[in-house]
């Protein structure tokens, strides 16, 4: 396991990226110098359970104090932890309430899954999707998403375990799948959180790098980030304020504040900047003037639901409140806004030609993310046998 730790750390070198790694900490507890010996060339350690058990089995209190002692290990230790994945991909509402409880930034326990032809379909994969209880990337963003004070951020099937053990792919179908998830996300600016346990490292070492290869051929550029950088983005940008001035008959001058690598784009609009994709123009000032005849942002009703007004704030749109259907270059009023009604109004928004002014989704004008994750369940045979002991 160091051995294959090793290698994904010479991946992770060569491609200027860093991995997250979702530790047990009985596991952790017993191997310390490797953690940290990993934590200091640039890994990121979550908690991965204290033990390897189905917390859905556990009560509020169980959860409670099991997350508790994990993060405090783990920090004893000297390893800094700010985010959980649930073992087996299970959680329920008291997980995410012993996380607040005990002050963690994000969780990665919600698995979303993409799309695979037919011919490699098989029930096995079915019967996991059903176990973690997936939602499906076509019926919904794959984007994190803030959930009273927790940032949530998908975890992307199929892994490894479900390419390898229920799937039977080869290291060339492997591949090809992984790219072509990496390459819908890019398309939608979403997020590619690829799982990866690094016992698996060599069967599926072709795969992994071959994602790498084409994240580091895309444009608009893909930015590679931890799960704790991620998490860290997220939270800033939702701070971001947006002052627009009128400057004189159709003018407005627009002044943003918000994180460094906060960026804005453009479209349908007479204002400078560089063409990034799907019809915008990146803007990278943060102060600037724009012409419109109506105002390029999307207008919402003050009887919209709250859920509608959060959603578009942390996709980047700037929306203003206005009981006017005519001022705005596109306007909504919807008092029932629920999750399934997520994708269709982005594509709604995306796919429109009225010129809008948002803020990107992502840092430095990158038009996606992708984050190289793996769960670390085990070091040693005495780890795994623990494992099925509860231990």
């Amino acid at each position: 396991m160091e051995k294959r730790l090793a290698a994904l750390q010479a991946i992770a070198e060569e491609y200027r990226c860093r991995a997250t790694l979702p530790v047990t900490v009985a596991t952790a507890r017993r191997n310390a110098d490797v953690i940290r010996r990993y934590s200091a060339l640039g890994m990121e350690f979550a908690v991965h359970g204290y033990y390897h058990v189905d917390h859905r089995h556990l009560s509020a209190a169980q959860q409670w104090q099991q997350v508790g002692r994990a993060r405090d290990e783990l920090e004893a230790l000297g390893v800094r932890v700010t985010g959980f994945r649930a073992p087996y991909l299970r959680a329920n509402d008291a997980t995410m309430q012993a996380l607040r409880h005990n002050g963690f930034s994000y969780d990665s326990s919600q698995a979303f899954h993409w799309p695979i032809d037919e011919p490699i379909q098989r029930e096995a994969y079915t019967r996991g999707l059903e176990f973690c209880s997936a939602l499906s990337a076509i019926d919904y963003p794959v984007l994190p998403w803030s959930e009273d004070g927790l940032v949530r951020i998908p975890c992307s099937l199929p892994d490894d375990e479900a390419i390898v053990d229920r799937l039977h792919l080869s290291p060339q179908e492997n591949q090809q799948l992984w790219v072509s998830i990496l390459d819908a996300s890019a398309q939608r600016g979403e997020l590619f959180t690829l799982a990866l346990h690094p016992e698996r490292i060599e069967s599926c070492r072709s795969a992994i790098v071959g994602v790498l290869e084409a994240a580091a051929k895309s444009s608009p550029p893909i930015w590679l980030a931890r799960l704790d950088e991620i998490a860290t983005w997220w939270r800033e940008k939702s701070h971001t304020s947006v002052e627009v001035r009128e400057h004189g008959s159709g003018m407005f001058r627009v002044s943003i504040r918000g994180p460094d690598g906060v960026t804005v784009l453009g479209r349908g609009l007479e204002v400078p900047g560089e063409r990034w994709a799907d019809g915008y123009i990146l803007i990278r000032e943060t102060d600037f003037l724009v012409r419109a005849t109506r105002r390029p942002f999307v207008g919402v009703h003050p009887s919209s639901a709250l859920s509608l007004i959060t959603f578009l704030q942390e996709q980047g749109y700037i929306i203003e409140m206005t009981d006017s259907s005519h001022d705005h270059s596109y306007f909504l009023q919807r008092e029932r806004f629920l999750r399934e009604d997520q994708r269709d109004l982005v594509t709604e928004l995306e796919a429109g030609r009225f010129p809008l002014l948002r803020l990107a989704r992502w840092p430095q004008g990158t038009r996606s993310a992708l984050s190289i994750t793996g769960d670390v369940d085990a070091l040693t045979i005495w780890d795994y046998a623990s494992r099925f002991l509860g231990r």
